[in-house]
């Protein structure tokens, strides 16, 4: 079996184990207490949706959204109706249909989206496009369909910011050469990780004309999706803190940001969307288009 199709296999299988495994029915089930400091954590890489409410007649594709449809949820609790669930695999989607938790699904390869082009406004992909075994394909048909834009949520490249000093001694770390050079998930996925840069020439191969970056802290305890996201709680603290003090170290230029908060627009974007964007610190790229077309 050629590996490609090997990779499509495993991801859909990948998913039934949230149904079969105690433990990570236990988990799952925790992904809907709005209460946890888990869900804080995630809550946060929704910030785009936010910068968007003033449009609550945009349809949305969630992209990879295998674990009952947590992203089209998330979105249609934000005011928005039109959302579409698609993964490639049925397995939770099925169950949260049956459970009603979304309305309706569809099976799909992100590589080969079975849409119309500019079927969506808006198409959005969490934590999910570094799983993909051919990424950049992914990203194509989900420019391809979108009418607007497009939103990844992503762990960030962030070795090429690095000066060549701190890559002599990062380099010599074997944590960092297994998390930034050879990383692989057990579902048998290499990790990829993104960056402003080659997003950047994305577009500019596609004469698009903005992008829109905003960096992200995140720090994971394990045991997390149990505890409360309360002030007075010890584990809630500790993760706060840790991204507190990651935040310090992005502000003054010691370090980049672990996540990578991105949207690819195919037209310029209105005075509201930008007036949000700006207001809660994201970049907005205006990206030159090509002179000869």
């Amino acid at each position: 079996m050629k590996f490609i199709e090997q990779s499509y296999l495993r991801h859909a299988s990948h998913m039934e184990n949230e149904l079969l495994d105690e433990n990570r029915i236990r988990i799952s089930q925790s992904w809907f207490d709005e209460t946890t400091a888990d869900y804080w954590r995630h809550a946060r890489m929704y910030e785009c949706i936010d910068c968007l409410t003033h449009r609550t007649d945009a349809s949305w594709l969630t992209v990879g959204d295998g674990r009952w449809g947590l992203d089209s949820i998330r979105i249609r609790k934000k005011g928005f109706s039109n959302v579409m669930a698609t993964d490639i695999s049925e397995h939770l989607l099925r169950e949260a249909k049956k459970r009603g938790y979304i309305k309706d699904y569809s099976v799909e390869n992100a590589e080969h989206l079975t849409l119309d082009d500019r079927s969506y406004d808006f198409v959005f992909c969490k934590e999910s496009f570094h799983h993909f075994p051919r990424p950049y394909l992914a990203l194509y048909e989900m420019l391809r369909v979108a009418r607007h834009a497009v939103f990844l949520i992503e762990p960030n490249d962030y070795y090429p910011s690095l000066n060549k000093l701190q890559k002599y001694y990062q380099e010599k770390s074997e944590r960092f050469a297994k998390c930034y050079r050879n990383s692989y998930e057990g579902c048998g996925n290499y990790v990829y990780t993104v960056s402003r840069r080659e997003l950047e020439k994305l577009a500019f191969g596609l004469n698009l004309p903005q992008i829109v970056f905003k960096g992200l802290n995140d720090h994971y305890i394990r045991g997390c999706e149990f505890e409360k996201a309360d002030p007075n709680n010890e584990i809630f603290r500790q993760i706060r803190d840790n991204i507190a003090a990651c935040d310090a170290q992005c502000e003054s230029g010691e370090r980049d940001y672990a996540l990578l908060m991105v949207a690819i627009f195919k037209q310029p974007i209105d005075a509201l969307t930008h007036k949000a964007f700006t207001y809660r610190g994201w970049q907005i790229v205006n990206l030159e288009r090509n002179p000869h077309i």
